[in-house]
């Protein structure tokens, strides 16, 4: 009977451990529903809720109730607007994921980080995960997420004026809508293409792909996307047809749908859009009108561009109705708006609007006057003649004094970057001699240490093995045998710094898979992982060229083991349109980009920089370093 009752019992408690286990479930599911409740509503409670499951759910390692507590959190702080919390959770949903494997959950937070990270302005890392997002949504024929991404992607290429591939990607996600007959999706890309198509000044493609959706966005009947057809068909009417009465109806028709949606900065830019319209019409009075409503809602969102784009219309405007004070207080302020890209053009507008009001205003006096003492008519007449010759000899004097100014100071500008040009191609020339000499010098002693100490060591060690070990005793056994295996690692230590010096590579295969062996054998030789990456065209530089960036990455590289305690690194490649952008980041504990006591291999970084012409900016923090290298290939000799 005992062993029957111990069975019995051994049963009876997994019974109840299942019976608890599914209980804990149920109670973490049933929590994560009554939270996704919350996200939109009350975000702080949710985020409370979510913060208890994902404890509970460590508790009793249930690893996909974690997943999606983690998931939904991104969520919340993502529509919070909290993109840096956004982007926290979500890497941790896609850890999570990746732990159970979970193909759909791995694609869905690589493409939700995509999107925290366009939200952030930080493309480069958006579209890597985008990129990532694809194979798993393409394995698991998630086709809306397909066109989303490649919707997101076009829009991101397209800000950072990639039209080539904005246009690739949009046309993708066209092509995806089509097919699953999304017709939302149709009109949301095909508006972004027609807007592309503007942006690279192609109006006859805008026009055709604008008029080739409108009859399905009329049937979406959805206000934003109306909006969105409207405006753009008049920018089309305004900038490239000059068919104002056109623009005017499709503008006055983007007006109308947007009082149907919140968005606030689509409403400043429209009233700016029809007060210049009704500029060009010559009714200035609802120019006036339309201008500084848009004005008001955009100094109250803090919309800067559209501030600087109306401050600019109400200065033309009301130089054109002869208010020359208030034309030059609008350009006045729109001047300090844009003091970062202030120029001779805009200097022009305040000097002519100045004389325009000054002359105005001693105009205005003269007649004040002529009213007052009307007996006294000849005399006036008499002093309003000298007054304008003395004016007009004034102003021809100012104007010429001007001239002369201007012409002196563009004389002296040049001769001033004619010298800047001599001393930057000397100091090219002495950094290419330098950076020359230092490789030469590399190349002699890696020539020399092969050749030399290292032929010199395999003949000692020949000699060495060819003596007869069986004579030895015992303990010179063992001390010849330490010398042949010193002798192998004097060997191979020779060897590695030969092949540091001058990388064979370098001269048997082209630059990219000169330094994807490089991260290799540093990650075979080294307890720091380091991932490669290439994104672009296939790069074909000098032979000098390829050196520089390899010495670099090879510099960063060696600094980031040296110094950074770091455990993961990256060096991505990303050469699109002429540009080449190198990207070295890794986890370490970073370091103080002011400190004068930064070394040697720091300055050696940056005289390799500006032989190559190229921009470096480095970012560090105690999370880690990233150097990016911006590199514009025109600027250096292909080959």
């Amino acid at each position: 009977m005992k062993p029957n009752f111990f069975f019995f019992s051994f049963y009876l408690i997994l019974f109840f451990v299942n019976i608890h286990a599914q209980n804990d479930t149920i109670s973490i599911n049933k929590n994560l529903k009554v939270a996704k409740e919350l996200r939109f509503t009350e975000p702080k409670k949710a985020d409370s809720l979510y913060q208890k499951i994902i404890e509970h759910a460590k508790q009793v390692n249930f690893k996909m109730g974690e997943y999606d507590a983690y998931l939904n959190l991104a969520y919340v702080w993502f529509y919070s607007n909290e993109y840096d919390k956004a982007i926290i959770y979500g890497e941790q949903s896609l850890k999570i994921a990746k732990q159970l494997n979970y193909n759909k959950g791995i694609g869905t937070s690589y493409a939700n980080l995509g999107t925290m990270f366009t939200h952030t302005s930080e493309y480069s890392k958006a579209t890597e995960k985008y990129i990532l997002a694809m194979p798993y949504l393409t394995t698991l024929n998630d086709t809306i997420a397909l066109i989303t991404i490649n919707q997101n992607l076009g829009m991101i290429f397209m800000d950072l004026k990639q039209y080539t591939k904005a246009e690739e990607y949009s046309k993708v996600g066209l092509k995806l809508s089509k097919e699953a007959n999304i017709k939302a999706k149709i009109a949301a890309i095909g508006l972004n293409l027609g807007l592309l198509y503007l942006n690279q000044k192609q109006p006859n493609e805008a026009f055709n792909q604008l008029k080739e959706i409108e009859p399905l966005v009329i049937e979406l009947n959805n206000p934003q996307t109306k909006y969105h057809l409207a405006k753009n068909l008049s920018e089309y009417y305004l900038n490239y047809a000059e068919d104002y009465t056109n623009s005017l109806k499709y503008a006055l028709e983007a007006y109308d749908n947007l009082h149907n949606t919140n968005l606030e900065n689509e409403m400043s830019y429209c009233l700016n859009l029809l007060g210049d319209i009704y500029f060009k019409i010559g009714n200035f009075d609802n120019s006036e009108y339309y201008n500084l409503k848009s004005y008001e809602l955009a100094k109250k969102i803090n919309l800067n561009g559209t501030q600087r784009n109306v401050l600019l219309s109400l200065s033309e405007l009301y130089a054109k109705k002869q208010n020359y004070r208030r034309a030059y207080n609008y350009a006045e302020k729109f001047i300090k708006l844009n003091d970062s890209i202030l120029s001779q053009e805009s200097n022009q507008i305040i000097s002519n609007l100045t004389i325009q009001y000054e002359t105005k205003k001693k105009d205005n006096e003269i007649a004040l006057q002529k009213l007052q003492l009307q007996e006294q008519e000849n005399d006036i007449l008499k002093k309003k003649n000298q007054y304008n010759i003395a004016l007009g000899s004034g102003i021809f004097f100012l104007l010429g004094s001007i001239g002369l100014w201007l012409f002196y100071r563009q004389r002296q500008k040049l001769k001033n970057n004619e010298i800047l040009a001599l001393q930057t191609q000397q100091e090219v020339l002495k950094l290419e001699a330098l950076i020359d000499g230092e490789e030469k010098e590399r190349n002699r002693l890696a020539q020399d240490l092969h050749d030399g100490i290292n032929g010199d060591l395999a003949v000692i060690k020949y000699k060495i093995s060819s003596i007869e070990p069986n004579k030895f005793s015992k303990k010179e056994k063992i001390f010849y045998d330490d010398a042949i295996s010193m002798l192998d690692n004097a060997v191979e230590q020779v060897r590695r710094i030969s092949h540091n010096l001058a990388p064979p590579s370098l001269h048997n295969f082209d630059l990219v898979e000169a330094i994807q062996q490089f991260c290799s054998k540093q990650n075979a030789s080294n307890s720091l992982n380091i991932s490669f990456q290439y994104f672009g065209n296939r790069l074909s530089l000098k032979s000098e060229n390829e050196t520089a960036i390899y010495r670099i990455i090879q510099e960063l590289i060696h600094n980031v083991i040296k110094h950074a305690n770091a455990t993961e690194a990256l060096v991505q490649l990303n050469n699109h349109e002429d540009k080449l952008i190198i990207t070295v980041e890794d986890n370490g504990q970073g370091f103080d980009t002011n400190s004068s006591e930064n070394g040697i291999g720091l300055q050696n970084i940056k005289s390799r920089v500006n032989f190559l012409k190229a921009n470096l900016d480095i970012s560090s923090s105690k999370k880690g370093t990233t150097f990016s290298i911006e590199i514009d290939l025109n600027k250096i000799k292909k080959k």
